[in-house]
């Protein structure tokens, strides 16, 4: 009796593993590709609008897209976005050797300079 009921358990599992074994695989595929694409979320880089930027703190890095659309002197200009305008101090050296047109559309690496009377980008690079 004991060598029948071995016999018919060792019998079993190979079907036991065909029944689990599709929908395992199917689950581990669905997660397999919600993690890819998770990863590719998060490659594409995320714009601060310049409204939003008005809201962080001192020293928050940011990236945002949009326009330079006025050289204001002394390294200060005016980037303008969808949301709105906010001033950006840019040296030579961030802009990377692009000479950059008022309609080109430009993406801002920087971070955010908050004082008293003041809240502008702090620029670190700029790409074209």
């Amino acid at each position: 009796m004991k060598k029948i009921s071995v016999l018919t358990l060792l019998a079993l599992v190979p079907v036991c593993g065909a029944i689990a074994g599709p929908g395992m695989k199917n689950h581990n595929m669905n997660q397999n590709m919600n993690s890819n694409k998770n990863m590719m979320m998060k490659n594409q880089p995320t714009y601060w609008s310049v409204t939003e930027v008005m809201t962080l703190p001192d020293n928050t890095p940011v990236t945002m897209r949009g326009r330079i659309t006025q050289n204001m002197g002394d390294s200060i200009y005016v980037f303008e976005d969808s949301s709105g305008n906010i001033m950006m101090e840019i040296d030579e050296e961030d802009w990377n050797g692009n000479t950059v047109r008022v309609n080109d559309i430009v993406t801002v690496y920087g971070t955010v300079d908050k004082g008293d009377n003041y809240i502008e980008i702090d620029v670190n690079s700029i790409e074209k």
